[in-house]
């Protein structure tokens, strides 16, 4: 049976059932991640909380989920890329099938509009696939945990 793609945006809406499976699935196959971050960049893709919006895309082989993207859009043009794929996960069962992840990240792309940046681990296994699909490495980017949370009284 063929794979079957299913976007999902702030126009077409998804329930909750859904919603919940997409983070689920997220949660459970990719490493360093929360549900409440994967929560969140999901409620900005479908515009459930103030945002840009974006797409999620999922993909389902006999009904069951193997992949899911999520996007969000960073309403910034010039400095930052336009869009973000905050989270690109495959099951670990699918990774291997290099013809799954590209069509799956190929049809991500066909729906944006404008640059697109992601965030990669240096190891992933995918890096070198995003790199054929065009992404370049451009910054290191560094992070600095919220000062005032750790700021002594």
């Amino acid at each position: 049976m063929p794979y079957q793609f299913t976007l999902y945006d702030a126009f077409s809406g998804i329930n909750p059932m859904e919603k919940s499976k997409v983070i689920r699935f997220i949660c459970d196959h990719t490493s360093n991640s929360n549900r409440q971050s994967v929560q969140e960049a999901v409620e900005y893709a479908m515009k459930l909380k103030p945002s840009f919006g974006g797409f999620i895309l999922t993909v389902e082989e006999d009904r069951q989920l193997i992949g899911a993207i999520v996007a969000n859009r960073t309403g910034m043009e010039s400095y930052n890329p336009k869009n973000i794929f905050v989270f690109v996960t495959i099951h670990k069962d699918y990774l291997q099938d290099k013809a799954l992840v590209h069509a799956t990240m190929q049809n991500a792309i066909r729906y944006t509009d404008g640059d697109i940046a992601m965030h990669v681990e240096p190891d992933n296994p995918a890096l070198k696939l995003y790199q054929e699909l065009g992404f370049k490495a451009q910054y290191l980017e560094l992070r600095l945990p919220n000062p005032k949370a750790s700021a002594v009284a």
